[in-house]
């Protein structure tokens, strides 16, 4: 039997709206059913001739008590909350399903395209026996020399946090810079002027042997 109906039986048996509400019935709920109720009444009194006697028709007598019903609609209440939790925790792991879903994407990228692997397999970790390896970071393999090292097919996950990449970026920085002949020139300081970084070297071209300047120079005002 549906809440609105529970109300209307009891309200019909005596119960007052007060005590309704005190039971945890949707105060909004008793005040629209008793409301309706008292309209019913009126409108039959206005209908029915004088001296007429009165009769409502006795409706069936509900099987729990209203402390029982209210426990129930107790127990309604904390099943919804349990819900509303229940969908937010289904929101965040949408949300982390999202990220995992975009970072073997990643990583199948970077896997595919890393100069260290070979036929699928990470040629720069090794370990010396398969207890050893990390778990979940890729499909041991065994090497077939005499060292018997080890070595895996990497998943993309941990293709994804694998630093070599940056690394060997760092290293083609760097190596860049020590074959600059210039590398560093900008920390010089004038000692006529106090400038800092503004220097110009004399070069020439190898090959016609034009001669020109590179370096830095202070902007125009």
């Amino acid at each position: 039997m549906k809440i609105t109906e529970h109300v209307e039986q009891l309200l019909r048996e005596g119960r007052k709206p007060r005590e309704l509400i005190e039971l945890r019935f949707p105060k909004s709920v008793v005040t629209k059913v008793y409301r309706r109720l008292k309209g019913e009444k009126a409108t039959l009194k206005a209908k029915a001739p004088e001296g007429a006697a009165q009769v409502e028709t006795p409706l069936p007598t509900l099987p729990e008590s209203p402390e029982t019903i209210a426990t129930i609609w107790q127990k309604v209440e904390s099943m919804t909350s349990d819900l509303r939790r229940m969908d937010s925790l289904i929101q965040e792991l949408s949300e982390v399903m999202t990220v995992i879903t975009a970072a073997q994407e990643f990583g199948n990228y970077r896997r595919d395209t890393c100069p260290h692997q070979k036929e699928g397999i990470c040629t720069l970790w090794t370990w010396p026996s398969q207890g050893e390896i990390p778990r979940d970071i890729g499909e041991p393999v065994a090497q077939e020399d005499k060292k018997a090292e080890w070595r895996i097919q990497p998943s993309p996950l941990y293709c994804v946090l694998c630093p070599i990449p940056f690394e060997d970026r760092l290293d083609d920085v760097e190596a860049k810079l020590l074959t600059n002949p210039l590398s560093g020139a900008r920390d010089i300081t004038c000692q006529s002027c106090g400038s800092k970084g503004l220097i110009a070297a004399k070069i020439k071209c190898t090959k016609c042997d034009h001669k020109t300047y590179f370096g830095w120079w202070p902007k125009k005002e």
